[in-house]
């Protein structure tokens, strides 16, 4: 279920399936620059979506991804302006697309949606104060600890040796989700290993040194 439809009554729902409009992209496929007409917004049915920035330079700056059930290009909703970044799709997708106009026609009958939509608003500001907090005043071990911690938290499984789970993303998006280059996060997760903080073995990471990684996330151990 969306965040954005939770609780939300049958009657709601079915009011929006009817301006749903289902449509499919291929990965890799472009959907939106930064800067179109903010025409509506997406929820992702299948599939991943990569939401960056390009800097002066063309490379990319990741903001976050979504997946099943997020909403993405929301904020076109309130202001009525631009798309504010890049979307793109990660994998094979499938997506449901709410035009403005007939989601603000709900809303006004509806203010639960109003609500639900604010609190994931304030979702994404959070997250990206995070990111700019991260970037403006961690070094990259740092951050990759604190990605390494959060991935724990969110798909982590006990392990004999630590905790394992898989790395969602590859180097370079992680390098581009971090404000560095794959080689320099290729060393950091090298480092980590060769001190017995961490193992890896392709994408899966095991947590070792949890106490430790702890430590180099918050700035205390480099």
């Amino acid at each position: 279920m969306c965040p954005l439809f939770a609780g939300l009554p049958e009657d709601n729902l079915k009011e929006l399936s009817t301006i749903a409009i289902g449509k499919k992209f291929a990965r890799g496929e472009l959907i939106f620059s930064d800067g179109d007409a903010g025409e509506g917004f997406y929820v992702v049915i299948h599939g991943r979506v990569k939401l960056f920035k390009l800097g002066m330079d063309g490379r990319e700056q990741i903001l976050h991804f979504v997946a099943n059930g997020d909403p993405f290009g929301e904020v076109t909703l309130f202001s009525g302006v631009s798309y504010p970044a890049f979307a793109r799709a990660a994998t094979d997708l499938e997506v449901l697309f709410f035009k403005r106009n007939d989601f603000e026609a709900l809303v006004r009958q509806d203010p639960q949606l109003s609500l639900n939509m604010i609190a994931i608003m304030s979702h994404h500001l959070r997250r990206f104060a995070t990111l700019v907090e991260e970037l403006s005043l961690k070094d990259v071990p740092a951050r990759v600890a604190k990605y390494l911690l959060d991935s724990a938290t969110r798909n982590g499984r006990e392990h004999d040796a630590g905790i394992e789970f898989d790395l969602d993303i590859s180097k370079t998006e992680l390098a581009q989700r971090l404000g560095t280059i794959s080689e320099t996060i290729s060393r950091t997760l090298g480092k980590m290993k060769s001190t017995g903080i961490i193992d890896t073995n392709g994408k899966k990471v095991t947590i070792l040194d949890m106490d430790t990684l702890e430590e180099v996330a918050s700035g205390l151990r480099k």
